[in-house]
């Protein structure tokens, strides 16, 4: 879902951003899920990614990035931080690395989460589905982060 708010951060129109938060815009948070991690499924969180995410992003350590960055360790790396010239200024200005929480928030819903990013992608809103596809990311990585 594309909101005005996401498409006025997203095309720098500050002053249309700050109107609009100052009168009720809602930024989509969700249910933090920490205390859940251990129930994802990386098997079915694979099969996710693969028919939904693969399409943009790859996943092997030495892969170069396509229509969104490679994925590989993404778990615990900073933000922003691949080699990669499509960020948008929403994300390079989101400090810290990708926790298990920041990529619940970010992958509920890119552009109702985190307004101005340029994934255009609905997110994962099915709970269930997002902790999969997060146990999954988990396991693209010599030394997975543990979880919480």
């Amino acid at each position: 879902m594309i909101t005005p708010y996401h498409l006025a951060k997203h095309d720098d129109h500050a002053d249309i951003a700050a109107y609009l938060k100052a009168h009720g815009v809602v930024i989509l948070k969700p249910e933090p899920i920490s205390a859940k991690l251990a129930a994802g499924d990386p098997a079915k969180g694979a099969t996710f990614f693969a028919s939904t995410c693969a399409p943009c992003h790859v996943v092997r350590p030495k892969d170069n990035s396509t229509i969104g960055p490679n994925l590989w360790n993404v778990v615990g790396r900073d933000k922003a931080s691949m080699k990669f010239d499509r960020y948008s200024k929403t994300l390079l200005a989101w400090d810290g690395s990708w926790t298990y929480e920041d990529l619940n928030i970010f992958l509920a819903g890119p552009s109702l989460t985190t307004p101005g990013v340029n994934m255009d992608f609905r997110g994962v809103p099915d709970e269930a589905d997002r902790l999969n596809v997060i146990a999954y990311l988990r396991t693209l990585a010599d030394s997975p982060v543990p979880l919480p």
